[in-house]
């Protein structure tokens, strides 16, 4: 099982240049990938998006890819001279009228837009310098998905445990269903006989309209369908080769909460609703948790 929120990061000091590359999700219906930073290629964006693809399902992932080059003639430095040269006659008028004081320092002039740009390409990567950030990519992206399994192992010892109070619930309902039964079948027939009094009446045709009415607040099947489905979600958090496990425990869970409250509405037993209330806190923890499911 694995979470979509994960979290790993390196830098990687190589000859030529530095790298620094950061995974980071969060939960998401479907699969999305963003990108910051500053020297990705279109060559290393769809590396990262062929892994991401192969091993994520859902999840919303940032990533952070910087490269900075330091080696020489690996910058591309880019001075406007014609726009400088423009900047300085325009203001040679100004310096005749208000004397030669007047004036603009370098570092000034530089910081002018479009006049100085710094920048480099990061498609004029060698094979030999795509190796290494490729390797380094894969160490992180392992990191990353291992961050995932963890807190997805975590998340599937809370479910697992919520489950088993869930089945122990059960257990004790279904210890009282019969006993629920045999008073609702007594309380109907009290009532018939209420209404009848006297009245001549076959005590059989009494029994039948009990016993038919008594029927219809069972909640066996309800039962039987709740631990159905509570076995199933146990079944599927274990299963090790299951995808997109998330979206099938969600729909799990709702199954479950529906048919809690089919139970409550049929029965008028205070301890029967007691357990429902439970087992309701219960599937409202793993519906919670199951969010964060890929």
């Amino acid at each position: 099982m694995k979470s979509m929120t994960g979290f790993a990061q390196g830098r990687f000091p190589f000859r030529d240049f530095s790298l620094f590359i950061s995974f980071k999700s969060y939960n998401n219906r479907y699969l999305e990938i963003n990108f910051k930073g500053s020297g990705l290629s279109a060559a290393i964006e769809k590396t990262i998006r062929d892994m991401m693809k192969e091993k994520l399902q859902r999840g919303k992932v940032e990533i952070v890819f910087d490269l900075f080059r330091n080696g020489p003639g690996q910058w591309d430095i880019q001075l406007n001279l014609p726009l400088l040269e423009e900047v300085m006659k325009r203001l040679a008028p100004l310096q005749e009228k208000y004397g030669r004081g007047l004036g603009l320092p370098l570092d000034s002039l530089l910081k002018l837009p479009m006049v100085f740009r710094l920048d480099h390409d990061p498609e004029r990567l060698s094979p030999r310098d795509q190796a290494p950030i490729r390797k380094a990519l894969a160490r992180v992206f392992a990191a990353f998905l291992e961050s995932r399994s963890q807190e997805g192992r975590c998340i599937q010892r809370d479910l697992l445990a919520s489950i088993a109070a869930i089945d122990t619930l059960i257990q004790g309902i279904h210890a009282r269903e019969k006993e629920f039964e045999r008073d609702v079948f007594r309380n109907y027939r009290k009532k018939i006989q209420k209404f009848l009094k006297d009245l001549p009446i076959d005590e059989k045709r009494i029994v039948q309209e009990a016993a038919i009415s008594a029927d219809k607040t069972s909640i066996a099947e309800e039962i039987n369908r709740l631990r159905t489905h509570s076995q199933r979600l146990k079944r599927l958090l274990r299963d090790k080769s299951g995808v997109s496990q998330g979206r099938e425990a969600d729909f799990l869970t709702q199954e479950m909460q529906r048919e809690t409250h089919t139970i409550a509405a049929k029965t008028g037993s205070m301890d029967i609703h007691q357990q429902i209330l439970l087992i309701r806190r219960e599937i409202e923890k793993i519906r919670q948790q199951v969010q964060n499911i890929e």
